[in-house]
């Protein structure tokens, strides 16, 4: 078993305290706030000089938590008497919370590959679902990937914890042998990873293309899955469900501490918080008020604490872009009340807010995530967005703080919107107008403005019930279907959604 770090306990006794760290980070800006909004009014450009040296390049560090709901953070509307997610909550005191922000997909792997790519993972062989634990590995090797874009200038770059985008050319792919092509492949210096998610049939880490401590290449499998599935029996060390987050953040941390200010750096931490099996570290469980279910959300929290202690630490914060985001809606299950997402709504919790539906469907609850954005001096604090924007739009945006510009050739990230004139609060913004979402099946939705309409094709050329029309002005949790009585905003959207599946880039 891997050896976890007993720093769990002794970070959050010496805790940051959230007056402290909002101090902190809001003198940072208060230094520079004149200026920089000032700039923020005029060109973009001159604020994201591509002549920039690297050690000058902003650090990036991006969280995404795993099927983490629209209403399952303090800052997003979570009761206090139910859950409490302090540090979270802290990166959006600290810069700016966006209430518009949608996954491409509502599920995981989608998702993901998005973010990697910029590009939409239905314009790839994978029309619907996820990728399973055998298959290869997703994103193209030659395709410029955020990752390799940011190596390419200078920095740093690391994936820790959950990968699910596959891993090496063939399937089944060899989980004894060197696990090439994968993250090392796509640009990323170090890779520490939960292969699938934190019940998956591996049931070890991988550690940058090669199975973590394999001792050999025999295979004992054993005991069963989540899923039901057998554990593959790899002969190397076994996780441990509870310890997984403490393992990739103490991971995390580690390649943290190997970082200076002379040189930036990107990291990537995806961690298997909440995703079932719902497996609260023993610190945590019974510390909040809505069951295991809430525990896990808390043990995402101090995750995230760890990681800023570690950054103010280090005094490296003032440098620092965070991005936090959800990778979908959050999971409930259906028919089971005994599972822990439900005991949490018997306790209070509205996991998805009001939104309707949760992972997996194409309504609101599965895409619709929280979304935010820190960055001392540039960002203002405590401010709130109602932009539109995508976990996809983030390489376009670290193209422009990096370059000035977004890319040239539309097959670099062909689907992404930069939302830097968002983030800076320009008075000419340029993001996205609208945005297409995928459920499970494959099935698009397109949201544009406050309408949203969806299809009712799947991924496999289905047809599904007929398509619809929600204003979610007026109605955010689509109970009532427009398509018939508006069914000129109906075409004109059904219109835009061809187009954008006809050409190769939307942007």
């Amino acid at each position: 078993m891997m050896r976890s770090v007993n720093g769990v306990k002794s970070a959050y006794s010496n805790n940051l305290t959230r007056r402290s760290f909002v101090k902190t980070v809001a003198a940072a800006a208060m230094a520079s706030i004149s200026t920089d909004m000032t700039l923020a009014a005029r060109s973009l450009t001159s604020l994201a000089d591509k002549s920039l040296p690297p050690a000058s390049r902003p650090n990036i560090v991006f969280i995404l938590a795993d099927d983490l709901g629209y209403g399952s953070l303090n800052c997003y509307g979570a009761d206090k008497k139910h859950i409490r997610t302090p540090h979270i909550d802290r990166i959006a005191d600290a810069g700016m919370r966006f209430t518009d922000a949608y996954a491409p997909a509502s599920i995981c792997t989608p998702t993901r590959y998005s973010f990697i790519t910029g590009q939409y993972t239905w314009r790839t062989h994978l029309k619907s679902g996820v990728v399973n634990p055998l298959d290869p590995l997703l994103p193209d090797p030659d395709r410029m990937t955020i990752a390799r874009w940011l190596q390419e200038r200078g920095y740093n770059t690391a994936m820790i914890g959950k990968w699910h985008l596959g891993y090496g050319n063939k399937t089944p792919v060899d989980l004894t042998a060197r696990l090439s092509p994968g993250p090392l492949d796509l640009g990323f210096d170090y890779h520490f990873g939960v292969p699938q998610n934190h019940g998956d049939m591996w049931g070890v880490y991988v550690e940058n293309d090669r199975v973590y401590g394999l001792r050999s290449d025999r295979l004992q499998p054993y005991s069963r899955t989540f899923y039901g599935t057998k554990y593959a029996g790899l002969d190397a060390p076994q996780r441990e469900n509870k310890k997984v987050m403490e393992d990739l953040t103490n991971k995390s941390i580690e390649w943290l501490k190997q970082q200076n200010r002379d040189k930036p750096f990107f990291l990537y931490y995806a961690a298997v918080a909440v995703h079932h099996p719902i497996t609260p570290s023993d610190h945590m469980r019974g510390m909040s008020d809505a069951g295991p279910y809430g525990d896990f959300i808390q043990d995402l929290d101090m995750s995230v604490g760890r990681l800023i202690e570690t950054l103010e630490y280090m005094n490296l914060m003032d440098n620092t872009i965070i991005i936090f985001a959800g990778d979908n809606g959050g999971d409930i299950p259906e028919n089971d009340p005994e599972r822990p997402e439900n005991q949490a709504i018997a306790h209070g919790l509205n996991i998805n807010g009001r939104l309707r539906g949760d992972k997996h469907t194409i309504w609101e609850g599965g895409t619709r995530i929280p979304f935010m954005v820190s960055w001392p001096g540039k960002v203002k604090p405590a401010t709130v967005s109602n932009d539109l924007v995508s976990v996809m739009d983030i390489f376009a945006t670290v193209c422009e703080i990096t370059d000035g510009k977004l890319p040239a050739p539309k097959d670099i990230a062909p689907d992404s919107f930069s939302f830097l004139s968002s983030l800076l609060q320009s008075e000419t913004k340029q993001g996205r107008q609208s945005i297409v979402m995928s459920d499970v099946r494959g099935r698009l939705a397109l949201r544009k403005g406050h309408w949203k309409y969806i299809d009712n094709t799947t991924g496999q050329g289905e047809q599904v019930g007929r398509p619809q029309l929600y204003d979610l002005a007026e109605d955010p949790s689509e109970t009532v279907n427009l398509y018939d009585s508006h069914p000129e905003i109906a075409k004109r959207l059904a219109d835009e959604l061809d187009r954008i599946k006809q050409v190769q880039a939307s942007r």
